[in-house]
């Protein structure tokens, strides 16, 4: 919908200097042409711009539509020094000043007239002829004003005093293939019309409008920014999140803007970055990965495991050799005609068996124990899913997000 109340805070404040007088008109269509000329305002298309607020004043008789109508045709004037520009000026900053006594651009609307009506004096003087007005009520005219879609359309119809400071926009407009400048008005026939439009980091438009006999139609185009492209270049099995949202493959499509990209694998640390992607932009992000304490732990736990194993393996060993003299001094024993000394032998071995092999059980212990450590360090090294948490936060000093979580 493009239905808007750009106007009611105008139409409120000029109901309380009107003295009386009752401003009637298409708003709507006021509201159109009161934007293409602002854009073409700032585009330095002066001619346009006038062109534009003429139309808008005729739907809509506002003193603040009929200041920036007098100062596009005043800064025209500056590019070409023709007397009907700036006697359109001083028509329209005489109609402000006749409305706005006080606040507003009342000391530029004062300064500009007097600057204006001189040169129309000088220029009346030297005996330059004013071109015949062209009558407007049988042309057929069509502008085409593309909305871009990072834009916020303004929320009222405010005087155009300077020259904005930011940089705008490339635009091209075709209309049935002939090249025309954004925002301007040209004649056409009635009918429909072929309408191309192209801008650097939004989709190509293509569409139709239809003009009707004798009407100036301001034809609002929306365009859609391209989006952007995020390519992430890390280890393999790692995840990625856009925004806090798990994203698949290692390339993503995202709208044009600030992103927060979080990488994530088994073992490593988690690494989130703030990226700025422009529109159409393919932005290709390296990023390596950090092991985690743990999963660095996990090489010298199985080193300690290792040598708890080896002690384990030599006391299996010894005590295979002691079972075997065990064994051999009891089948002895079993045979009778043994010296006395040869029992005391048997037990001191049994004794010695018994040792070797509590104490070799307790190492093996130990050795799965410490086994089971470097498992549970490197499987259950895992990031956790809730642990990147993006949340607002505000204060009196101002607003902004937080980043928190486990990592």
């Amino acid at each position: 919908m493009r239905a808007t109340c750009l106007v009611v805070a105008l139409v409120l404040a000029f109901a309380g200097r009107a003295r009386g007088e009752e401003v009637t008109g298409d708003r709507k269509a006021a509201e159109r042409h009161f934007r293409a000329g602002e854009k073409a305002y700032a585009a330095q298309n002066f001619e346009a711009a006038a062109i534009n607020f003429d139309e808008a004043f005729k739907a809509l008789s506002l003193p603040e539509i009929a200041f920036s109508a007098a100062q596009a045709h005043r800064r025209q004037y500056r590019v070409d020094p023709k007397l009907e520009y700036a006697k359109k000026a001083v028509e329209h900053y005489r109609y402000y000043l006749d409305r706005v006594k006080t606040g507003g651009k009342v000391g530029i609307a004062a300064d500009a007239v007097g600057e204006m009506q001189r040169e129309v004096d000088k220029l009346t003087s030297a005996g330059v002829k004013a071109a015949a007005a062209v009558v407007d009520v049988d042309r057929t005219r069509l502008g085409i004003s593309p909305i871009l879609g990072a834009e916020k359309r303004s929320d009222s119809m405010r005087e155009i005093a300077d020259l904005p400071d930011d940089k705008k926009l490339a635009i091209t407009v075709t209309i049935d293939g002939k090249t025309v400048p954004p925002f301007q008005m040209v004649d056409v026939v009635d009918g429909p019309h072929t309408i191309h439009i192209e801008a650097d980091g939004y989709i190509a438009v293509d569409t139709v409008e239809r003009v009707v006999k004798g009407e100036s139609k301001s034809a609002e185009i929306p365009m859609s920014p391209k989006p952007g492209k995020i390519t992430v270049k890390t280890e393999r099995g790692a995840r990625v999140r856009i925004d806090g949202r798990a994203a698949t493959g290692t390339s993503f499509e995202v709208p044009a803007g600030k992103h927060l990209v979080t990488v994530l694998r088994s073992g490593r640390e988690t690494v989130s970055r703030d990226v700025e992607v422009g529109r159409g932009q393919d932005l290709v992000i390296e990023q390596s990965l950090r092991s985690t304490p743990r999963r660095r732990a996990v090489p010298f736990v199985l080193v300690a495991a290792a040598i708890t194993g080896v002690i384990t393996l030599g006391g299996v060993v010894y005590l295979g050799g002691l079972n075997g003299d065990v064994e051999d001094r009891l089948a002895a024993i079993r045979k009778g005609d043994q010296r006395p000394e040869v029992l005391d032998e048997y037990r001191d071995a049994t004794a010695r068996r018994s040792e070797v092999l509590t104490g070799t059980l307790v190492t093996g212990g130990i050795t799965l124990g410490i086994v089971g450590v470097a498992a549970a360090l490197y499987w259950l090294d895992r990031p956790d899913e809730e642990g990147v948490r993006l949340a607002p936060m505000a204060s009196r000093s101002g607003a902004g997000v937080t980043l928190g979580g486990r990592f």
